[in-house]
């Protein structure tokens, strides 16, 4: 279905008109369409379940702009966790679809931010990390959280931190996404408001971002000169505009792998002024 899929930024907002229409499902509904999915695979009870829940991906993907993708690049991939999510619901466990496809989404949205930056997660935890969260999202139909995971793999809190940051890119350097906010919700609020509100932050959100930004910027200060413009190039930070690493490595005249290595050490460094920072 075409909607599944936006080809340049240009059409977005037709995008963000069009999935305004549909309606959200009630739990009955839902579980219904769920059902004929799981035990007839009826391609229009799945249509119908995708459909109604695109405007939950454009809210997710909202939170990992300025990582080198664009939006619609962004929901492209997100749209497919959605598509794949339907295929492993399970109504009969009694969580509502939108809290099991979040995870769905957010994993196709970071392997595509980290096929873009080439980055390949390479510690044995990490990978134990996707197998022990599938598992958990299967059973339970929510992400687990750090204490959870630590419990469950029998390892300190801090060493589960640690891997995943190398599963999840940092969606946006200057902006927190709260797991306890329902994207569900916040879809009806769209639904309300209009699609223009899909593209535009609220007055307070602006402000927050003002805010959280200029703290960023300082520590940033913080850095080494070539660090510095690596990141602000990369997440569109003061006076740049969004660059990927090719674009990078190509104005720098170093290598991609260079600028890769060097991003990552700066945002390592950028981490620990920002704690530092929190705990003064």
């Amino acid at each position: 279905m075409a909607l599944f899929r936006i080809y340049d930024d240009r059409g977005l907002k037709q995008y963000l008109e069009e999935i305004s229409r549909f309606q959200l499902l009630e739990k009955e509904e839902e579980f219904e369409l769920a059902r004929r999915i799981r035990t007839e695979n009826d391609e229009e009870a799945k249509e119908k379940m995708i459909c109604s829940n695109l405007r939950i991906v454009v809210y997710i993907a909202k939170r990992f702009q300025n990582q080198g993708l664009s939006l619609s690049d962004l929901i492209n991939a997100g749209n497919k966790g959605l598509i794949h999510a339907t295929t492993k619901y399970d109504e009969r466990k009694g969580y509502r679809f939108n809290t099991y496809s979040v995870w769905w989404i957010k994993r196709a949205i970071y392997d595509a931010i980290n096929v873009e930056r080439g980055i390949v997660p390479r510690s044995y935890l990490a990978k134990r990390i996707q197998l022990k969260t599938l598992k958990f999202i299967q059973q339970k139909g929510r992400e687990p959280t750090v204490e959870e995971l630590a419990q469950t793999m029998k390892v300190d809190e801090s060493a589960v931190s640690m891997a995943l940051a190398e599963l999840i890119p940092p969606y946006s350097l200057d902006e927190t996404f709260e797991e306890s906010e329902n994207p569900y919700i916040e879809s009806v609020r769209l639904d309300i408001e209009g699609a223009d509100n899909l593209i535009s932050p609220a007055p307070d959100e602006i402000f927050y971002k003002k805010e959280q930004k200029d703290k960023l910027l300082k520590a940033l200060g913080k850095l080494e000169p070539r660090e510095q413009e690596i990141l602000k190039r990369n997440f569109g930070l003061g006076d740049f505009d969004v660059h990927s690493l090719e674009d990078i490595s190509r104005i720098m005249n170093i290598t991609r792998e260079r600028v890769r290595q060097i991003k990552e050490n700066a945002l390592r460094k950028l981490k620990i002024v920002l704690s530092r920072r929190q705990s003064t």
